[in-house]
């Protein structure tokens, strides 16, 4: 009996779902509890909950048993998705998610609502949770007006798990990972929540503990430790969270969630840059640099690694009657601090850390009027942010080339800034007829930067090594912006299993005011060892320039007794670009428009009973107007790949069994850079015992020897502080995982 689901797009149907889980039912009772699902509900594509097949847009809906297949099959965060969504690029397999673009544009990425983006656009949005505290995630494909700044690729909220009931339950979790090359190829994870309650209030509480080793590829060699962004190897993960549903009444309901997620890098392996550091470019030597001296080697120990850690807090309300309306409030703190590996500048070596800390607001009322509803209400939210920098000691990184670094002296990395923000607006939908539905809305978005003096980081880098004592401040100032959205969208329903719709919608960036603020042009030191200042960026005088897209998108969804389809056609552009400076790594914000258009696809069918095939894939193309007016390939530093996947299941009552693939196309630009694709193949899998189930995965089943995109991007990133070769973050050969969990 194959499931049945009517009026969704669920990426897993319940059949797959219930066998994997490893579920008691029977095959029957599966299939009977199918029939009677009618609606998948999200929020990601509105403020309240709606059903996928009224939303005019391309929605993707990652259930609780779809994530733990994967995770069990030793996935993270980012791999998940990048299986689970065909416009999400493929992972990292680090820590960082830069350029793991949704339809070829920067994500906004939530917690139950909670924003992870921030005014210094740090990519480790995917870095916060294990996916062990996951019930579902949801998926909104390209520009949103809803959500303001930050989603012109689209918008992902991860929602958390809760009790689910007021009995006691307990859930325990152990897991190994390794690729058998070494003592040092070990990874473990220990997991375990208790939840309960009664029917006015329950509770969660949970706590993962993993430890990853070290990375190596397929030729068994480590994977070369990753300077730029950090990587996962050698790794400390804690995440902590508790959640209570309260129900004061049949009408009210308080969610409160509270987290504390640690992932911090202590590893033994760096990269050895020669004596005096003379591998490397602008070495002390004042000899060309002798590339063969580098290496990859244990023995590195830094003040400084790289490291993420969080802590949230999330407060929700809502009331179904108030004033004839349904109310939604949401109030939530963020703060974190994110550290990162000792990075070569030549000369020397340093190691930026920040914190940030975001208070947010959000409400929202809802009220139906017949054929017409009406969504209307505000948000607000202030970003602060603080940086330094950890110079370390140059005659004990000379003495043991690079692997030894001490600290020696703390400077600012980066402006202090603040941008707050504040926004109102209204969607309508209105209901044509029973089957055709418009909608549309408009964001109105006040933002203001406040940005403090600052001597530009070159400077005070030359001064920390001795260089000058002093150094004018470049001034800081204050700015504002007023952004207006509007999004309009139709739906039709063919039958309640099959839609096709078409939509509009704005979406609006701001890039980062600490990468474009604080810098300035300086004379040579004085007498004294005084830098005065000649030249510079700053807020008052030089307004930095926010981008708006339009992004435009047809598509088709249906789902029967056997087949699951959902397609979309898309174009977005942008009318302006941001470029980075590879000396500097400051931003700069050009005038030159960017247009980004593809298709994105899944389908599922089930072959029988018992199997199931499906494919995905993304096809993206990104260009760029040059200063002739003509459209040119983008950089391979920013642009998307395409990508496409396939998988067959087996599922049985006590047993189940996957193979997929996911393959990376080929990237080329006009300055004839180039990424490389790549295809891995994965076995997942699970076993339903007496007591319990065993999970087990082997990752990259053909031992496939491949760079990563992000090991990619880095070489065209930062080749200008070091050979190529440094930042060719690998891929994980051949791994296994083995794993066991019970609920009682």
């Amino acid at each position: 009996m194959k499931s049945k689901q009517s009026r969704t797009f669920v990426v897993k149907p319940l059949l797959a779902a219930m066998a994997l889980s490893g579920s008691a039912y029977s095959l029957q009772a599966v299939a009977q509890e199918a029939t009677v699902v009618d609606e998948t509900m999200v929020v990601v594509a509105s403020r309240a909950a709606k059903a996928i097949s009224d939303i005019p847009g391309t929605v993707w809906y990652v259930d609780g048993q779809q994530i733990e297949q994967e995770y069990r099959g030793g996935k993270n965060l980012g791999e998940i998705l990048a299986a689970a969504v065909p416009s999400l690029d493929v992972s990292s397999q680090g820590r960082t998610n830069y350029g793991q673009n949704l339809r070829g544009r920067a994500m906004l990425v939530m917690i139950d609502g909670v924003s992870l983006n921030s005014s210094r656009s740090i990519s480790r949005q995917l870095d916060s949770i294990d996916p062990f505290n996951i019930a579902r995630i949801e998926v909104l494909s390209g520009a949103t007006s809803i959500y303001g700044a930050g989603a012109t690729g689209g918008v992902i909220n991860i929602v958390t798990k809760q009790a689910d009931s007021g009995e006691l339950q307990f859930e325990s979790y152990i897991s190994t990972t390794s690729g058998l090359n070494s003592s040092d190829d070990f990874d473990y994870k220990l997991a375990q929540s208790i939840s309960g309650g009664d029917d006015r209030i329950k509770g969660r509480a949970s706590v993962v503990y993993g430890e990853t080793r070290g990375y190596y590829d397929a030729d068994g060699d480590i994977v070369v430790p990753d300077i730029t962004q950090g990587s996962l190897q050698y790794n400390e993960m804690v995440d902590v969270m508790g959640s209570l549903t309260i129900t004061p009444s049949e009408t009210k309901t308080i969610n409160l969630l509270a987290q504390y997620y640690s992932s911090q890098q202590d590893s033994p392996y760096g990269i050895y840059f020669g004596e005096d550091l003379a591998g490397a470019p602008k070495n002390i030597t004042g000899n060309d640099p002798d590339t063969s001296l580098i290496d990859v080697r244990k023995g590195f120990e830094s003040d400084r690694q790289g490291g993420t850690e969080r802590v949230m807090l999330n407060a929700s309300y809502h009331d179904a009657e108030f004033l004839s309306h349904e109310l939604i409030m949401q109030a939530s703190y963020r703060s974190e601090e994110l550290s990162f590996i000792p990075f070569i500048y030549g000369t020397y070596l340093a190691a930026s850390e920040q914190t940030t800390d975001v208070l947010s607001f959000r409400a929202a009322l809802l009220k139906s009027f017949g054929r017409l509803t009406l969504t209307y209400g505000l948000d607000s939210y202030i970003d602060k942010l603080e940086s330094n920098q950890v110079i370390f000691d140059p005659q004990t990184s000379y003495a043991s080339g690079g692997l030894v670094n001490r600290t020696m002296a703390t400077i600012g990395r980066y402006p202090e800034t603040e941008v707050s923000s504040v926004a109102g607006f209204v969607q309508a939908g209105f209901d044509i007829t029973d089957d055709w539905t418009v909608e549309g809305g408009y964001r109105y978005q006040y933002m203001d930067n406040k940005v403090d003096d600052f001597v530009s980081a070159g400077i005070q880098q030359q001064i920390a090594l001795g260089q000058g004592s002093s150094a004018d401040a470049v001034p800081g100032g204050e700015t504002d912006y007023n952004i207006g959205l509007f999004n309009l969208g139709t739906i039709y329903r063919f039958t309640p299993q099959s839609q096709v719709w078409a939509n509009f919608s704005q979406g609006f960036d701001l890039s980062d005011p600490a990468k474009y603020y604080g810098t300035g042009t300086y004379g040579a030191a004085d007498a004294s060892g005084h830098y005065p200042l000649t030249a510079s960026v700053n807020v008052n005088d030089s307004k930095m320039k926010g981008i708006k897209t339009n992004s435009y998108e047809i598509g088709y969804r249906m789902q029967d007794d056997a087949l699951s389809l959902q397609a979309a056609l898309y174009y977005s552009q942008s009318d302006k670009t941001v470029k980075f400076d590879k000396k500097t790594l400051n931003v700069n914000v050009l005038d030159d428009k960017k247009r980004i258009y593809g298709a994105e696809a899944m389908a599922s069918y089930w072959l029988s009973d018992q199997l199931q095939a499906g494919v995905n894939g993304h096809i993206v193309k990104s260009e760029q107007q040059n200063s002739d007016g003509d459209w040119e390939k983008m950089s391979i530093r920013y642009a998307s790949s395409s990508k496409a996947g396939a998988w067959l299941g087996w599922y049985e009552n006590d047993y189940a069994l996957k193979l997929q693939n996911q393959t990376l196309f080929d990237l080329t630009d006009d300055a004839d850079g180039k990424i490389d694709g790549y295809s891995v193949f994965d076995l997942v899998g699970t076993v339903q015992l007496p007591i319990g189930s065993l999970g087990f995965g082997i990752q990259n089943l053909l031992d496939k020897d491949y760079s990563t995109v992000w090991g990619q991007r880095a070489r065209g990133w930062y080749t200008y502080y070091a050979p190529a070769e440094v930042f060719d973050y690998k891929g994980r050969g051949r791994t296994y995982t083995l794993n066991y969990q019970v609920q009682f």
